[in-house]
């Protein structure tokens, strides 16, 4: 009898060696599901990002006037009229009052301007705004209930409008929109609220 040479290589894959295998791929798949990915809010993309038009500073400025005259007619009045203190003490504060909202009406506006921006999602508002503390609103659309805009003198000289968001929580303004810019926001919020309502 002859004995058969050995063949080198891979041993045959025996009920061990698949059992191996097979508990080798298991220990390779992940115990649970991994998170979906959640969609960005409509204002986490840069393109749909909308600005003001830089108009929208001087009617600030005009309109934060208009509010402060009244306010410093009465303090005026109050330190002709009314004895609080010495008469070089009284007309100091109204001047240092009068400069911190002179100084106010210059430098914010700009600041406000560079900080607001708006975008509009079929899912949703995204606004952002503020001056030293910087806000994000985010008004889910099937929330919306009602639309306002308002303009005054001011805003009708500078065509511009006040758009006012109103929902079950609150509300958001969007101050200073082009007169034509608003109608079509308003017109688009409401076609889009309402196919939100009816899914």
């Amino acid at each position: 009898m002859t004995a058969e040479p050995a063949v080198e290589g891979p041993a045959p894959a025996g009920p061990a060696t698949s059992l191996a295998l097979n508990s080798g791929s298991a220990r390779q798949e992940p115990s649970a599901e991994l998170p979906t990915a959640v969609d960005p809010l409509a204002g986490d993309v840069p393109l749909e990002r909308h600005r003001l038009s830089p108009l929208v500073t001087r009617y600030w400025r005009w309109r934060a006037i208009f509010s402060a005259v009244p306010a410093f007619v009465v303090l005026i009045g109050l330190a002709v009229v009314v004895p609080w203190g010495p008469t070089w003490l009284r007309w100091t504060i109204v001047g240092v009052l009068a400069a911190v909202v002179a100084v106010g009406i210059v430098l914010l506006p700009p600041i406000r301007y560079r900080v607001f921006w708006y975008a509009i999602s079929p899912a949703e508002i995204d606004i952002q705004h503020g001056i030293i503390f910087i806000k994000r609103s985010v008004v889910p659309m099937h929330r919306v209930q009602t639309l306002r805009t308002e303009r005054g003198p001011m805003a009708d000289h500078y065509r511009m409008t006040n758009l006012t968001i109103k929902t079950a929580a609150g509300s958001v303004t969007i101050s200073g929109l082009d007169r034509t810019e608003a109608d079509e926001l308003c017109d688009r919020i409401s076609r889009l609220a309402d196919v939100a309502d009816d899914v």
